[in-house]
């Protein structure tokens, strides 16, 4: 059996697990499912038995070897990032006790999380929601977080604030519209017109069909301006800013680098969101959710068996809210 460079520097000598692995970097058949070594706990970590897998769209960017730099050419590898399952493991230090239902997010950047077990540094898990299945759960950590981050620290959203939130019908977007309204903001999204019911009920003042209108019309001006899926550079959607406003997109690239840069010495920013995994964060989450003010949008889910078929699936862009795969 080929070594997990990737997987952790300790694996248990005799347990084994099912796990997802890619050979190398290419479309959905690469992925595929085979039995590895399990990972043993070091100190501050936990042993969760993954019962449920958010599907990202950074997990196809990842399979498909985008950003070698920072995944780099080892193989196997196995990638994925949202969880939700049972500690069965404790490690020294780790403030999780075993029998603990947790939900989170691996931080490193290819990921662990397509596996029977991940060993996971306490602080990127939280208790899970009490009000919602571990198949729910699984489907919060990476987008929500995203849309929280992008939103409440990034976009330094305020109460009475207007922001426009473009793609708030997908995995991200379903949390920053409602997040948006937590926080109390005026809420514009952007989505295609079969999408439209599901943001208004989201809780969208207002709905854009983006079939009909293009973004860079419009004539008015937002506090921050969310763009999910980086469709649109900063430059082009300047002028929809407020003289303070914020630009704010999830996809790494040499343009919004170099935005993100020059902004420094404008007063309208552009800000990229690196999303990571928080213990505060995700107790805030698990609080909206339990206390009702925060739905979760699960589209479809699969057996951990079809994860190539969930990727295909995501790569259509059709999603609405997310995919999560069924690991039992």
């Amino acid at each position: 059996m080929s070594a997990l460079p990737q997987y952790g520097k300790h694996l248990h000598r005799t347990a084994t697990m099912r796990a997802v692995l890619i050979d190398r970097y290419g479309g959905p058949d690469v992925l595929r499912l085979a039995t590895v070594p399990r990972p043993v706990p070091t100190r501050g970590q936990v042993l969760v038995r993954t019962r449920f897998i958010g599907v990202n769209p950074k997990d196809v960017i990842v399979r498909k070897g985008k950003f070698q730099i920072a995944t780099g050419k080892k193989f196997p590898l196995i990638v994925g990032h949202d969880i939700a399952g049972e500690v069965v493991e404790v490690g020294l230090g780790a403030d999780l006790a075993k029998g603990d239902q947790v939900y989170g997010m691996i931080n490193d950047f290819a990921g662990r999380a397509y596996a029977e077990y991940a060993a996971v540094d306490c602080k990127q898990l939280a208790k899970a929601p009490a009000s919602i299945e571990l198949a729910v759960a699984a489907a919060v950590p990476l987008a929500a977080q995203t849309a929280l981050q992008a939103l409440r620290d990034d976009g330094q959203l305020q109460a009475g604030q207007a922001v426009l939130i473009n793609g708030a019908s997908g995995g991200v977007g379903v949390f920053a519209v409602q997040i948006a309204k937590i926080l109390g903001a005026q809420v514009t999204a952007v989505c295609s017109h079969r999408n439209v019911e599901l943001v208004t009920e989201l809780g969208a003042d207002r709905v854009i069909d983006y079939t009909k209108t293009e973004l860079v019309d419009l004539d008015e001006q937002f506090d921050v301006v969310f763009d999910v899926f980086g469709n649109y550079r900063f430059e082009q959607l300047r002028t929809l800013l407020s003289a303070r406003g914020t630009y704010v997109n999830t996809i790494p690239s040499a343009r919004i680098f170099k935005d993100v840069a020059r902004s420094f010495v404008r007063r309208q920013r552009a800000r990229l969101v690196i999303v990571k995994s928080r213990r505060d964060q995700l107790d805030w989450l698990r609080q909206q959710i339990d206390a009702g003010s925060l739905r979760v949008v699960v589209d479809r889910s699969f057996p951990l068996a079809d994860v190539a078929e969930a990727h295909r699936y995501m790569e259509t862009k059709r999603a609405r809210g997310k995919v999560v795969l069924a690991v039992d």
